[in-house]
């Protein structure tokens, strides 16, 4: 049986298109499809209104959404969470190195975003009482979620069970009410918890 991940690129460009379909095949734990990819990269200009529209509808069909950006602002981090991407990556910082991690952690569910983004996007959100409280553990996973480990380096940081952090997320967006994790992450940098 196949365990690859299976990752349908859209890009405006076809040769663009190519060019990354290239750079997935490289990857032998990943390939490319044209139809029920695990995970859909998106390689855009920049993230407009018209990319959070696609990414919100891929999002409510299911989708994970990995978008590759050559201009990315600390307000597309959020706009693009809220939309229901799994993260985001800058087009220049793109490799088959980058490139192989980033899908595997939004085809877990897992949120990544280039850290000195997450950091000025953070920096940006106005002080304000919390509408929402964290224990010291959900901070904890969260601020590992949003410098973008996986669940199982996070329980080794952390000396957790992986069980234990998939229970922290789980309780953490279904008390937020929440469809995944980058939401959650989202929501924490709106609202100054992390």
């Amino acid at each position: 049986m196949d365990e690859r991940i299976r990752v349908q690129v859209v890009a405006v460009d076809p040769a663009v298109r190519v060019g990354v379909d290239d750079m997935v095949q490289v990857c032998p734990e990943l390939t490319v499809v044209v139809d029920r990819p695990d995970v859909v990269l998106m390689v855009t200009d920049e993230v407009g209104d018209a990319v959070l529209v696609l990414v919100r509808s891929l999002s409510r069909a299911g989708r994970r959404v990995l978008l590759v950006a050559d201009r990315l602002r600390e307000s597309d981090v959020v706009e693009a969470v809220e939309a229901g991407a799994g993260g985001l990556l800058r087009r220049c910082e793109v490799s088959p190195d980058r490139l192989r991690p980033a899908i595997r952690a939004t085809a877990d569910g897992s949120f990544t975003v280039p850290s000195d983004l997450l950091t000025r996007a953070a920096d940006r959100v106005p002080e304000r009482p919390a509408a929402r409280q964290l224990t010291k553990r959900e901070r904890a996973v969260l601020l590992m979620l949003a410098d973008g480990h996986e669940t199982e380096e996070i329980a080794r940081s952390l000396a957790y069970s992986v069980r234990t952090v998939t229970g922290i997320v789980h309780t953490i967006t279904r008390r937020w009410q929440v469809r995944n994790r980058a939401q959650a992450v989202a929501c924490a940098l709106r609202e100054g918890l992390i």
